[in-house]
């Protein structure tokens, strides 16, 4: 609000205190795409500046997980710890892959080509599995979380 000779102006309730919640704003592959090359980066893109934090205080500004095979997602650690799961199987298993975590995108660098005419599924989590860390809002100065994981899929090409 602004003060002038005629006194206070009035806002509106659809302006006032309005803020926006934390979200995926669009991926690559985007979601249900189809004849994804089997080596493509995927990133995930947020409608704000994000920070990924351990109750440590402690910021992952990238990871590397190593091996070529898959792992089961909610026991292995260097996946239940982290902010995002790609598997082909519903999150039984996930992929090793490598990561980068922008100001608002997060990074998914593969440690070798997906399988030919598969499904794969990515789920942004706003708590990595194993309670860890949380991905939050770096905008908003208290960190706010996003409301719920963001899931979407593609299918790779021959």
């Amino acid at each position: 609000q602004k003060l002038d000779s005629k006194g206070l102006e009035s806002k509106s309730i659809e302006d006032a205190g309005t803020t926006t919640a934390l979200a995926v704003s669009s991926t690559t592959p985007n979601n249900g795409s189809t004849s994804v090359s089997r080596t493509a980066s995927i990133v995930v893109n947020f409608n704000k500046s994000i920070y990924f934090i351990n109750s440590s205080n402690a910021y992952l500004t990238s990871w590397g997980r190593t091996g070529t095979s898959s792992v089961t997602c909610n026991s292995s650690s260097g996946i239940k710890d982290l902010p995002i799961l790609l598997s082909k199987d519903s999150y039984s298993n996930c992929l090793y892959d490598n990561g980068t975590i922008g100001s608002s995108s997060i990074t998914i660098d593969l440690n070798s080509a997906l399988d030919a005419n598969t499904t794969y599924k990515v789920k942004v989590l706003k708590e990595s599995l194993d309670g860890s860390r949380k991905l939050k809002d770096a905008s908003d100065g208290s960190g706010t979380q996003m409301s719920s994981d963001y899931e979407f899929s593609f299918t790779t090409g021959s």
